[in-house]
């Protein structure tokens, strides 16, 4: 359940940038971690279907996976990340500064994602739509689940 909280970021945050080739971790004052896939990526070289299809979506998670795995990056408590990119914004509903979602919120809107791909497109009904929104959930999804991250917060841009 999407929970409003104060516009500070507690420790154990981390700034996730998506970008259309890759993405990146901003931890605390250390030096920003590049995961060398990006939203845009996915998009034109996996996903050929809106909504994409089951084997397209298990590609897509081979790709992440590879690439966190190459980052370094082994799983640990890590908190929070910190988000403002508009592409999951919409999806997850974070409409103002500070609201929250746990992690087992952003599973539930990828299963919705995930029944969508097997043809029950009506599990979309009131998220954007698109590949590379798509591909930006996934992203985030295969961050938190393999990274650790307990949640994500909507903060501003910057």
């Amino acid at each position: 359940m999407k929970k409003r909280e104060a516009a500070m970021s507690p420790p154990g945050t981390t700034r996730l940038r998506l970008e259309p080739e890759r993405t990146t971790l901003a931890i605390g004052t250390a030096p920003e971690v590049v995961i060398a896939v990006g939203a845009g990526d996915i998009a034109a070289r996996i996903f050929r279907h809106d909504p994409p299809t089951s084997f397209e979506l298990e590609q897509a998670i081979d790709a992440v996976e590879d690439a966190l795995a190459a980052s370094g990056l082994a799983h640990a408590a890590r908190g929070e990340l910190l988000i403002d990119a508009a592409l999951l914004l919409g999806i997850l509903g974070l409409q103002a500064e500070g609201d929250r979602l746990a992690r087992d919120d952003v599973e539930a809107v990828f299963e919705r994602l995930a029944s969508a791909s097997l043809g029950r497109t009506g599990m979309l009904a009131g998220v954007p739509a698109g590949r590379d929104a798509a591909a930006a959930l996934l992203i985030l999804r295969e961050c938190m689940h393999h990274l650790g991250f307990e949640g994500v917060r909507r903060v501003r841009g910057g």
